[in-house]
């Protein structure tokens, strides 16, 4: 369909004067009268004295549907001897000229052409977005669907051989327990399969708008006006994204000795960070203050321990508190450096380490034994984290250009390798570095007060984020940083009192957690749990801590 509607009129063949009632060049239109007119009628009527107040436009099938006889017999509901004329903006009805008069006296008044153009132009652009930019999204997660279950298929049709393969050693008696597992490998691969539904629903819908848009067309003025299309977003299949699911079988060794052993156990290990769909997300956002409560010390930073639990620290203080969501200490350890601490990170075996202000890296046991690891000097160790692979990575600071992140082993007595963040020029765009944080396989550094760069394993810079998507009153300053279980990461805005939920390539998801929404008035220390879904938030003046809801 075109911008102007015309092509859902069938060519005419044939179009009669209304004066003369031939066909020779019918070029020209009286709105007044209405009726197509030739050239010679044209002319006549433009000089006839009682008609020359009318209106004659040239001639295009898009005019004789807004202003022809067959488009203008609308009646009105209350007067059916008038015909309708007008619309009325303020009542949202359309009305006739004793309409007018009678109830809408001093009222915004539109034109009934002019209403109808207006809607035919914003159902012309829905119609277009249903082509771009709903069935191209549907399409996309399709593909993603497709590629899940060609690879679930094949992992499973691995499993049940084996399965099989198994079977015919075991005895008859277990064939019901073999079948069991079957099934359960089958149910992983349905959730894939089930998605399905919901995208042919969404086509199917997509089809039946677009042919419910041109009959409205083609109806009337009054059914295009009043039509309220349901909302794009509501078109789009919810499909959970997901990584490869690891299947494997493991039959029992000791179920021929032992008959009241089960037959063996399906292990489907899903990857420990899941991923939505943007426009999933969008959808799922939204904060709910859940409790806040005010600390021991100034929150500089913040780090979880899970179990509804996180530690506090400040950079003036050699002492971490352990809070739980009640505002409650559970514990405190002091590290010792005297000069207090940048930041900690919890390993895998509990252990944590901890950068102090002194310039050493230290570690504290989890009997609560506190050892130093690194000599940083004369860098400034900064923030901390520690990757899948267990190396120590910490950010290096205080002496100009040399500033970079430094990767150490899991023990810290080597440094394994630096990270300057080179762009495609060989420019190193880490140049302050204060924060790091591990997403996939990637490093994400925060230089102080500026922006956040993404880095991969081979230290080039895959993207960098100022803040200026956001549209924010004040330039970006990001004080705190961490990654929900999504695979997105939230970094705190000191100056403009807000969070920015950020996802894994670097686009600007929404501005969260705001002042009006978390009652702080600077935000510097961050931390999720990702069992519950619980974001902690922490301002350093006035030692104030907020746990909010983010995500539906």
């Amino acid at each position: 369909m075109s911008d102007n509607g015309a092509s859902s009129i069938p060519p005419h063949t044939f179009v009669e004067c209304g004066i003369c009632k031939g066909n020779a060049n019918i070029s020209w239109f009286c709105k007044n009268c209405p009726t197509s007119i030739c050239d010679a009628c044209a002319t006549t009527h433009r000089k006839t004295k009682q008609f020359k107040s009318h209106t004659i436009v040239e001639w295009t099938y898009t005019v004789l549907r807004l202003f022809g006889p067959a488009k203008i017999a609308e009646q009105c509901e209350v007067h059916p001897e008038k015909d309708i004329s007008s619309y009325c903006n303020e009542c949202d009805d359309p009305c006739c000229i004793s309409c007018l008069v009678q109830n809408h006296q001093r009222h915004g008044i539109s034109t009934i052409e002019d209403k109808y153009l207006d809607a035919e132009k914003r159902l012309n652009v829905y119609y277009r977005q249903l082509d771009t930019d709903v069935r191209s999204t549907v399409d996309k997660i399709e593909d993603q669907a497709r590629e899940d279950v060609k690879e679930d298929k094949f992992t499973v049709e691995k499993v049940i051989n084996d399965i099989n393969e198994f079977r015919k050693d075991f005895i008859q008696n277990f064939n019901r327990s073999c079948d069991d597992l079957i099934t359960e490998v089958n149910q992983i691969s349905k959730k894939t399969t089930e998605a399905f539904r919901g995208i042919e629903e969404s086509k199917k819908m997509i089809e039946s708008l677009k042919k419910e848009i041109e009959e409205k067309i083609e109806r009337g003025k009054l059914d295009i006006i009043k039509y309220q299309p349901p909302k794009l977003e509501s078109l789009f299949p919810t499909l959970k994204r997901r990584k490869k699911v690891e299947i494997s079988f493991e039959p029992s060794m000791k179920m021929l000795e032992v008959m009241k052993e089960s037959v063996g156990e399906i292990k489907s290990k899903e990857i420990e960070r899941e991923e939505m769909d943007r426009s999933t997300i969008l959808r799922s956002v939204h904060v709910q203050k859940l409790h806040s409560f005010v600390s021991e010390i100034n929150v500089s930073s913040m780090t979880t321990a899970g179990n509804n639990m996180a530690w506090v620290m400040d950079f003036g203080s050699p002492t971490m508190y352990l809070y739980n969501d009640k505002g409650t200490v559970v514990r405190s350890v002091t590290v010792g450096c005297g000069e207090g601490i940048n930041d900690m990170v919890i390993t895998q075996s509990g252990e944590m380490i901890v950068t102090c202000k002194d310039k050493k890296v230290r570690c504290v046991s989890v009997s609560g034994k506190v050892s130093t690891m690194i000599d940083t000097a004369p860098f400034a160790c900064e923030g901390v984290c520690v990757t899948d692979k267990q190396e120590i990575v910490v950010c290096m600071n205080d002496q100009g250009d040399k500033n970079h992140v430094a990767v150490y082993s899991s023990d810290g007595r080597s440094k394994v390798r630096e990270i300057r963040g080179r762009d495609g020029q060989e420019k190193h765009l880490i140049t302050n570095p204060d924060l790091v944080v591990q997403n996939g396989q990637d490093l994400c550094v925060v230089n102080y007060g500026r922006n956040v760069v993404c880095v991969d394993e081979g230290d080039n810079v895959k993207w960098m984020y100022d803040g200026k998507q956001a549209k924010l009153e004040k330039s970006f300053d990001p004080w705190g940083i961490c990654v929900d279980k999504y695979n997105n990461l939230l970094v705190t805005d000191n100056d403009n009192h807000c969070v920015h939920y950020i996802d894994r390539e670097g686009g600007l998801i929404q501005v969260i957690l705001t002042r009006e929404q978390t009652g702080l008035h600077s935000h510097w220390g961050i931390c999720v749990d990702d069992v519950t879904g619980h974001v902690w938030v922490g301002n350093p003046f006035n030692n104030k801590v907020v746990i909010a809801k983010y995500l539906k």
